[in-house]
């Protein structure tokens, strides 16, 4: 019942935060929305707006490119003086006198390089691909024109009707001047025309004009636009007059009210609003971007589609929040189920493990892996219960008297001096002693003391083994006096009578050093008996650096290694280094204070 309690205690919350959250989520979004729609229009006005002036900007920047690419040719005409006279001889003499003074010039001149009014051209315009043509025309006589095409067939497909041009390059057969300062028989479609009066010089009297025909391929890159309200695109020259447009159902008569000046406006023309954004002072022209207010209507249909989505929006996300409340709710009573079953003594039950990586997984693993590691504590207490109950029945077994076993050693002793046997009997004395060494209470001992019992080992072993080997001792004498762990020395001389004494030989060596190298002492116990391979040393450092497993050979070394270090630390205890038949040697680490780690 209580349970059930919790239960619906738990649901009411994660109702009222999803109802919460619910609420918040609409009245956010509608505000957002209400927000959005006021200024939608002008956003998008403004966006237009500012797209119409980079246009205009880069199409500034294209005229301004080429205003000073002819200001460059004219003043390089100006600097060059006799390129100058044959120019104003070639507008007042026509072409055929031009020749025959071209070639007085040509035949006098010690330079073998042309250079004539149509290498002049060429080397400034023949460059420029926008350029269709550039013409020279006299002023005195309009009849005389010098034109150049460098595209032919774009030239030909701007020029509207037949044109009379063909042949020679200066052209004499148009009488007549039109107000555009071209032929009458020629027109052209897609053409800009910029024209630069050529004066003399020295009078400064008008003697020609240069004419340049370019195409607006190039400003039709320029101005398109693929997406977007449209835009009607003029560009009027000082008078007013339209030289270029893209007119997309814009009236030209409001043209008339556009100041020629950099400006943002907006007009009201026949019951109909204008934005209009213009840019002046580009080279003689002024640009005109002009966008209807009926082009916006297309984009208002945004705003119905906008409410549409964002209410199927709202939806959706009252939904994935209702998915998430109702899951975390589910996986929290989980948790609840399972711990309730823990309190009641279940310490198998164990909560399900979850696909998603969140707060609740991770509690989730924490208390599982909490009531794997009390089972375990659990399991561990009782074994170390049952050991501990077989270790004091093992102390039990062997409590032997130690006065007893003395007193049995001395008497076998004294029969064996009795029956003549001096070698059993100096056995038996030494065996005595490490008894007596080994049954001392004592922990920590003298070095001096811990080497004269090894000594007793030794002289045991060389009773066995007579005239089988040769014990060197190499102890510093500022060591002898230090205290270190008993029977830490033994063992390892044990282990090499048991593994590495060679019986058939008659030159076993043993070394025993001791060092002290200022914050420790180094014990080096080498030999040169049979050694170990690489494989059965490693194994032997493996079993040694474990600090429980099942039991195998050199007992005693890992018994070491474990007692120096639980003693001093990690940074204590034995190395070993060994050459299959070459010998062993184990080096023993103890700080030279003696402090316990523990």
């Amino acid at each position: 019942m209580e349970l059930k309690r919790k239960g619906n205690f738990n649901q009411k919350i994660f109702n009222r935060l999803f109802l919460t959250s619910s609420i918040t989520i609409i009245v956010t979004v509608i505000v957002l929305i209400v927000t959005i729609t006021n200024y939608y229009s002008d956003i998008i006005i403004q966006k237009e707006v500012n797209i119409n002036t980079r246009t205009m900007e880069r199409v500034e920047d294209y005229f301004s490119g080429k205003d000073a690419d002819i200001n460059r040719a004219i003043r390089d005409l100006y600097v060059k003086g006799d390129m100058i006279d044959d120019m104003s001889f070639a507008l007042n003499n026509g072409y055929e006198k031009y020749l025959e003074y071209r070639l007085d010039k040509f035949s006098e001149d010690q330079s073998f390089t042309p250079r004539n009014i149509d290498t002049y051209f060429n080397g400034f315009f023949s460059q420029d691909s926008d350029i269709n043509a550039v013409s020279l025309r006299s002023s005195e006589n309009p009849a005389i024109e010098y034109l150049i095409v460098n595209n032919n067939i774009r030239w030909n497909k701007s020029i509207i009707g037949p044109s009379t041009i063909s042949g020679p390059l200066f052209n004499q057969g148009y009488p007549h001047v039109m107000e555009e300062s071209l032929p009458r028989s020629r027109k052209l479609r897609n053409t800009i025309t910029k024209e630069i009066a050529i004066n003399n010089p020295v009078t400064l009297k008008k003697i020609g004009v240069v004419s340049i025909f370019y195409s607006t391929d190039r400003l039709d890159k320029i101005v398109k636009k693929h997406e977007g309200a449209p835009t009607s695109i003029f560009l009027l020259d000082a008078d007013g007059k339209i030289v270029y447009s893209v007119n997309k159902g814009v009236p030209l008569a409001i043209l008339d009210k556009v100041k020629h000046e950099t400006n943002e406006t907006k007009i009201k023309w026949e019951h109909d609003n204008y934005y209009i954004n213009s840019i002046a002072n580009m080279g003689d022209y002024t640009f005109v971007g002009v966008i209807p207010d009926k082009g916006w209507q297309k984009l208002s249909i945004v705003r119905g589609t906008m409410w549409i989505v964002i209410t199927f929006l709202i939806l959706i996300a009252i939904l994935i929040s209702y998915s998430f409340m109702r899951n975390y709710s589910r996986r929290i009573n989980q948790i609840v189920s399972i711990i309730r079953q823990v309190e009641k003594g279940n310490l198998d039950a164990r909560i399900p493990e979850s696909k998603h990586e969140d707060e609740l997984s991770r509690i989730a693993v924490n208390i599982n892996s909490m009531l794997n590691e009390l089972n375990h504590n659990i399991d561990q207490f009782y074994l170390l219960t049952m050991k501990q109950q077989q270790a004091e029945l093992k102390a039990l077994q062997a409590q032997i008297d130690p006065h007893f076993l003395f007193n049995t050693l001395e008497a076998i002793r004294m029969v064996a001096v009795v029956e003549g046997s001096k070698t059993s009997s100096k056995m038996i004395f030494h065996l005595a002693k490490l008894f007596r060494y080994s049954l001392e209470s004592k922990d920590m001992v003298p070095f001096y003391t811990e080497i004269e019992y090894v000594n007793q080992y030794l002289k045991l072993m060389q009773l066995k083994y007579p005239d089988k080997l040769l014990v060197h001792f190499d102890i510093a004498s500022d060591v002898d006096q230090i205290l270190i762990q008993k029977l830490i020395l033994q063992p390892i001389i044990e282990n090499y009578f048991v593994h590495g004494f060679k019986k058939e030989r008659s030159d076993n060596e043993l070394f025993i050093c001791a060092a002290n190298l200022g914050d420790k002492i180094e014990i080096r116990i080498q030999d040169n008996g049979k050694g170990m391979t690489e494989e059965e040393l490693s194994n032997i450092v493996n079993h040694i650096n474990r600090e429980d497993g099942e039991e195998m050979k050199s007992i005693g070394l890992r018994n070491i290694h474990q007692r120096l270090k639980l003693k001093y630390g990690n940074q204590f205890g034995i190395t070993l280094q060994s050459d299959y038949n070459q010998g062993m040697m184990v080096t023993l680490t103890i700080p030279v204070e003696g402090s316990s780690h523990v």
